[in-house]
């Protein structure tokens, strides 16, 4: 099961702090600050991370913000891991806004999957806490319905799931991704339908690796070592 957090660091703040305003975080990157998370009211006004702060504020005058504290959001994801583990005692962190959840053999202690998903929902819904779940046969394909179509695959209907999905869904990295846009590669599908050894020979086996753990053709471990310490920007969940 993969918790994706979209607004985990405007949520840690405006938990102690609400607001029915558009509000930002802001980081200083590349000699200006920049916005860094925003709440669903900042992005109605059609701002976006990345954002130039002083654009922001000439687009938005009434934008209320605050400096980012990274470290305190990732304090803040250890908080969410802990409290995780109420579902299951296999959590882990995944990059600075996400949980990989192993709930093999626990989901009946809630009344199924799909009510378990609901009880998470709710909890942190109430907690002021912006989630979306994924839940699948593999860490890759729940990653990527978290991130990109909100929901579960039934045993059996993983690839069903994940073909309309873009090929950004795999977790590859930007370079390779853009690549692949530029041929005209734009869904999970569109790659499904080249041939395997045109795709290796042109892009290396890092995007088939990506589509066969998704899928479930090649193994992919579902933890590291130390389950509470972030993984790369790439890591998938299950």
């Amino acid at each position: 099961m993969s918790l994706w957090f979209p607004r985990l660091p405007s949520d840690r703040v405006l938990r102690a702090r609400p607001t029915d305003a558009p509000f930002a975080l802001t980081l200083h990157q590349k000699n200006t600050d920049r916005i860094y998370c925003l709440n669903q009211q900042a992005e109605q006004q059609g701002l976006h991370r990345g954002m130039g702060y002083s654009d922001a504020r000439a687009f938005c005058p009434d934008l209320q913000s605050r400096p980012a504290d990274t470290r305190a959001d990732l304090r803040f994801l250890h908080m969410l891991a802990r409290w995780a583990k109420r579902y299951c005692p296999w959590v882990g962190l995944d990059d600075a806004d996400g949980l990989l959840l192993n709930i093999t053999g626990a989901a009946h202690l809630f009344g199924g999957e799909a009510a378990m998903l609901d009880d998470m929902r709710h909890r942190l819904a109430r907690a002021g806490v912006t989630v979306r779940i994924g839940l699948a046969d593999t860490r890759g394909a729940a990653w990527a319905l978290a991130h990109f179509r909100e929901g579960y695959a039934k045993t059996g209907h993983t690839q069903a799931r994940l073909t309309p999905l873009p090929i950004a869904a795999l977790r590859l990295d930007d370079k390779t991704r853009i690549a692949l846009q530029r041929i005209g590669i734009q869904r999970i599908s569109d790659l499904i339908a080249l041939p395997r050894t045109t795709v290796t020979r042109r892009f290396g086996p890092d995007v088939l690796m990506r589509l066969d753990q998704a899928l479930g053709r090649q193994p992919e471990q579902i933890f590291t070592d130390a389950p509470l310490t972030p993984h790369g920007p790439h890591s998938g969940q299950n």
